[in-house]
């Protein structure tokens, strides 16, 4: 099966410069240098020179800023007013705009928002503003152009737990229905299956932080979406295959 593609849905640990750690990845890095994996292969080094010479060119992983990511840095990439921008020097990383949408090659259309809620009752405190949603970014998907799928960090309004979550995220999946939506953030599916999205069907995604039995991917944490003729389905990984994926071979699985 070829891909055209990875979706990723925030928290990648965009943090080129070390010094620009926010306390959490700052305090989760120094127990697990993983948590910032993504740095090998942001800028060139023989890791990522490997992988990057003998893979598809057109391979691209395309993501959104979590809470958990230099989003000054992210938008010093932004190149004009394109959907999204590289922002490694591979160009294989590229970041989808807050409150845009991109058409991949494949020809699948994805939205993207970026950040956490701050404003649902339970709302965790959020020290620094711009990891916030903004409800102007979520208005832009909502009148803009139709997509496919939405990405975004943040859960829909009470799929995690009541009085959590975004209303932003909720009214943009309400208004445009988009076949597929997937959101990270949260360590449980909380209530996620109790609720009703219409025609969209909306997925949570773990993390993928190795830690699973100590070593392996954790289930639900990689999953494929196909399309064919206009219709998109998704499924997880079985967790056979993901128990084969551990901190010890993930860079062998890379180069094959």
């Amino acid at each position: 099966m070829q891909l055209d593609g990875l979706l990723q849905v925030g928290d990648l640990g965009y943090f080129p410069d070390p010094n620009r750690l926010d306390s959490a990845s700052r305090r989760h890095a120094a127990c697990d240098p993983l948590e910032l994996g993504v740095s090998e292969f942001n800028a060139a080094n023989p890791i990522a020179g490997r992988f990057f010479q003998t893979s598809d060119p057109r391979l691209c992983l395309y993501f959104i800023a979590g809470n958990h990511e230099d989003h000054e840095l992210l938008q010093r990439h932004r190149r004009s007013r394109d959907s999204a921008w590289p922002v490694d020097d591979f160009h294989r990383l590229w970041c989808i705009d807050d409150g845009r949408t991109l058409k991949l090659p494949s020809g699948l259309t994805v939205g993207g928002l970026w950040g956490i809620d701050g404003d649902a009752p339970k709302a965790r405190r959020i020290r620094s503003p711009r990891v916030q949603i903004d409800p102007a970014a979520a208005e832009r998907l909502q009148s803009g152009q139709r997509f496919d799928v939405l990405l975004t960090h943040e859960s829909p309004r009470d799929a995690i737990w009541l009085d959590s979550g975004s209303l932003e995220i909720a009214d943009v999946i309400a208004q445009v229905q988009p076949q597929l939506a997937f959101f990270g953030h949260y360590h449980t599916p909380g209530r996620l299956a109790d609720c009703d999205f219409g025609r969209t069907r909306v997925y949570w995604m773990t993390g993928l932080e190795l830690q699973q039995d100590g070593t392996k991917a954790e289930p639900q944490s990689v999953g494929l979406l196909t399309e064919v003729n206009g219709t998109c389905t998704f499924s997880y990984l079985c967790e056979a295959w993901l128990a084969d994926f551990t901190r010890q071979n993930w860079q062998q699985w890379l180069q094959w």
